[in-house]
């Protein structure tokens, strides 16, 4: 565990302080080499993610969507997916209804890798069929909530496809996902 990065965690939850941050902000560092990370702070954000993943609870989900925009952000200039995938997973794990507008943005709204890469479950939220009704009677983002709604639609008019429970998904991401996203992440240095 390290020390410095759980204190940052610690401090910036109770309450919420994004000072405490600058240095985990994404920074471009001007050069658009794809094969190159082109965030100057892309390194230590990393290490605060992975470090947030060993001990996280509901307590952190203001930290979760602060990492989570910000590695968006990076994600225009080259930087490696895992890092979204591991923080809207942390924030569907301990999501409220409206998560879902950030968890959808999180696979739709960065780039044809994370449509690919992150989970539609994660759009699925606490139950398909619950979110379903959610979107459908929510007075507020009436059109994006459309637009999630049709998502699901789609996804569900694959006749052969199997989605997962949240409890399944759950599951597998803790047991099985997540040994290949740490070896990715492993690999980006």
């Amino acid at each position: 565990m390290d020390q410095t990065l759980r204190k940052t965690i610690d401090q910036y939850t109770a309450p919420p302080n994004d000072k405490l941050l600058e240095e985990f902000r994404f920074i471009h560092n001007g050069k658009t080499d794809y094969y190159e990370i082109n965030d100057l702070n892309y390194p230590k954000r990393k290490d605060l993610i992975l470090e947030l993943y060993k001990d996280y609870g509901p307590e952190h989900k203001s930290l979760v969507k602060w990492l989570l925009k910000e590695e968006q952000k990076g994600f225009e200039v080259s930087i490696p997916i895992y890092t979204i995938d591991l923080c809207a997973f942390m924030l569907y794990k301990h999501m409220d209804w409206e998560d879902i507008y950030d968890l959808y943005e999180a696979k739709f709204g960065t780039g044809t890798d994370a449509q690919v890469l992150l989970d539609i479950e994660l759009v699925f939220g606490l139950d398909k069929e619950r979110i379903k009704e959610y979107l459908q009677s929510a007075t507020k983002n009436k059109k994006l909530n459309k637009k999630i709604l049709k998502t699901i639609e789609y996804y569900e008019s694959n006749s052969e496809a199997r989605f997962k429970s949240r409890n399944e998904y759950i599951h597998f991401f803790e047991n099985f996902k997540i040994k290949g996203l740490m070896g990715d992440l492993e690999e980006c240095q």
